[in-house]
């Protein structure tokens, strides 16, 4: 496959070239879950494609996304990609995206996280260093500003020469010895959004020098001299005091004091030193970053996973699992992919409530036998496939309360052999979208940030923040007289599940398309856990039915009901609970998972 096809091909594209087909919103949900939940359930009949789908993607990201695969030369240039925006040919420049930067520039040793006061008013603050670029060439800015023109969403390759960065790393740098002072003037940046870039005598404590450093770059055959510099940004969390204060003293100078003990930049340099060689063993080894664990049917403790410590032999027997989890510390810029077959073949909760606890908590895992912990990276991504029938175990609601639960459905002969298959592309932000690590933070956000955020996206002449607060309450009020319920947990992750949706389709300020992603969030969150008899959920599912409808006051009965797009506002959870209905009129008992 030639270099070209690797850096454009989508992985929607990469499928249907594997003659591999599945629904284009299955894959948009699968991996939009990623970025919300580390942990994912797949359910379908056999043969549906939950573990090829998980498989191919793991294998996509290693071959095609992997940020180890970036292109050094002899001549000292390395190869990144860029997006063709309003600011790459205005502004002739972009900040680079740190995912592929930091390969280059270890700018994850620059950051901290500390104490802070503004005039004295305490709060917590973070600094990251951005890395930014500019280029020259008129040339360039023209090539720039029609690839935009053409596809607002374009992406090319742009190759940076990287030698002259040695001489803009210092390595002086003076000791923080616990407090840093600076002066900083407030303004709309520092009270609306909680962040400033930082008086430039902060460098006094990083290793760069504070201006700009000379390079050059290629584009489209096209070279431009060029410059790039590191740009402290400092960050702090919500604190309405400091913001009235700043607020109140808007275009003022104010004293800001940061009580950081030591930056680790031993670590900065030391990695700086031998990054390249690194990351040339790396580009040439093909390691494999998914393992397939099928789960077998006498698993009743975590050892199947993570191993146990051998008595006899006096040292820790390990599993592949465990191997794929080491493999996933020692490389945090990289996604890991767990995937474990057939996941109901044991009780879930014998063998995996060590993982479901971390997942949640963020705590370590206890080794069995043994006196460490294992903790689970960030990195690390869990796809459990479920099978249904009389061999398997059903999930408890405390499982399927802490995943997205995504439904392969089977499809028919006909469309699975027809030659007109849909073969467009995403339409929405292709590289996030495919890259289950930008965004990976979104699950910190809490209540009040997701606020921030959903109140400013406008829908139906309101906020969407609003509109969402009522559509839960619906079926909330829906599920309370049973024992299916969902509380802040669930209501957070679809709330997180929509801001990444809206960044995904790239933050519209009108967005006219939520009601496609929260239909996503009622069948992958609150209808699982639903399960039980005619007489114990047959009103619930009717009632659910009818809050999927456009018209919700018609109280149609689901049995009977021709479901369409256009008479649905929920239209998958709609025909998901309409089927279920059938299933529970003709055998008096349903589960999600049927």
């Amino acid at each position: 496959m030639s270099e070209n096809k690797l850096q454009e091909e989508s992985f929607y594209k990469y499928l249907i070239s594997n003659g591999y087909y599945f629904d284009k919103e299955l894959i948009e949900n699968y991996l939009l879950s990623l970025k919300v939940k580390p942990f994912e359930i797949l359910t379908g009949n056999s043969g549906t494609g939950k573990t090829k789908l998980s498989q191919l993607f793991a294998s996509y990201v290693g071959e095609y996304l992997n940020l180890d695969h970036i292109d050094f030369e002899d001549d000292g240039f390395f190869t990144l990609k860029v997006k063709a925006n309003y600011s790459s040919w205005e502004n002739r420049g972009w900040t680079l995206r740190k995912e592929e930067i930091s390969k280059i520039i270890p700018i994850n040793e620059c950051g901290a996280t500390f104490d802070m006061k503004v005039d004295n008013i305490p709060a917590k603050g973070n600094i990251n260093v951005m890395i930014q670029l500019f280029y020259d060439s008129d040339e360039v800015s023209d090539y720039f500003k029609n690839l935009y023109n053409k596809n607002p969403n374009s992406w090319t390759n742009l190759k940076i020469s990287c030698e002259d960065i040695k001489n803009y790393i210092s390595k002086e740098y003076i000791e923080p010895n616990g407090k840093i002072l600076l002066k900083q003037n407030s303004n709309k940046s520092a009270y609306d959004k909680r962040q400033w870039f930082v008086n430039k005598s902060i460098f006094e404590y990083y290793p760069f020098d504070s201006g700009y450093f000379n390079c050059n770059v290629i584009v489209n055959g096209m070279e431009s001299t060029a410059r790039i510099r590191g740009v402290p940004k400092l960050t702090f969390k919500k604190n309405d005091q400091l913001q009235n204060y700043l607020r109140e003293n808007d275009g003022k100078e104010v004293n800001l004091e940061l009580s950081i003990d030591k930056f680790d930049f031993d670590s900065f340099i030391s990695k700086w030193g031998s990054q390249r060689i690194e990351l040339l063993d790396c580009y040439e080894n093909d390691d494999s970053k998914y393992q397939i664990v099928p789960v077998g049917a006498n698993w009743t403790d975590n050892t199947n996973i993570v191993g146990y410590y051998n008595v006899i032999t006096e040292d820790y027997q390990s599993t592949p699992a465990y191997e794929l989890i080491e493999k996933a510390q020692n490389d945090p810029e990289n996604p890991y992919f767990l995937i474990l077959d057939e996941m109901n073949l044991s009780h879930v909760e014998r063998y995996f409530a060590d993982f479901l606890s971390a997942i949640e908590s963020g705590e370590e895992i206890p080794l069995y036998g043994n006196n460490e912990t294992l903790l689970l990276p960030k990195n690390l991504f869990i796809i459990g496939t479920v099978n249904v029938d009389e061999t398997t175990y059903m999930f408890s609601p405390k499982v399927l309360d802490r995943a997205n639960t995504i439904e392969f459905n089977t499809l028919t002969a006909w469309e699975y052999m027809s030659t007109d298959l849909d073969e467009s592309d995403f339409e929405g932000n292709i590289n996030y979208l495919q890259s289950p690590l930008i965004d990976s933070d979104i699950s910190d956000l809490n209540i009040e940030e997701l606020k921030e955020i959903l109140s400013d996206i406008s829908c139906n002449d309101d906020n969407l923040w609003d509109i969402l607060a009522i559509e839960l309450t619906a079926f909330q009020e829906t599920l309370k007289d049973s024992s299916f319920d969902f509380g802040f947990r669930v209501i957070n992750e679809i709330l997180r599940f929509m801001v990444v949706a809206w960044r995904y389709e790239n933050e519209p300020d009108e967005w006219d398309n939520w009601e496609r992603y929260f239909d996503a969030q009622i069948k992958q969150k609150i209808l699982p856990k639903l399960h039980g008899s005619e007489k114990a959920i047959g009103n619930v599912l009717t009632n659910l039915f009818n809050i999927c409808l456009e018209d919700r006051n018609s109280n149609e009965n689901p049995k009977n009901y021709t479901v369409s797009k256009e008479n649905s506002r929920y239209y998958t959870s709609a025909l998901k609970l309409q089927n279920m209905s059938k299933v529970l009129s003709d055998q008096r008992y349903v589960s999600f998972i049927n």
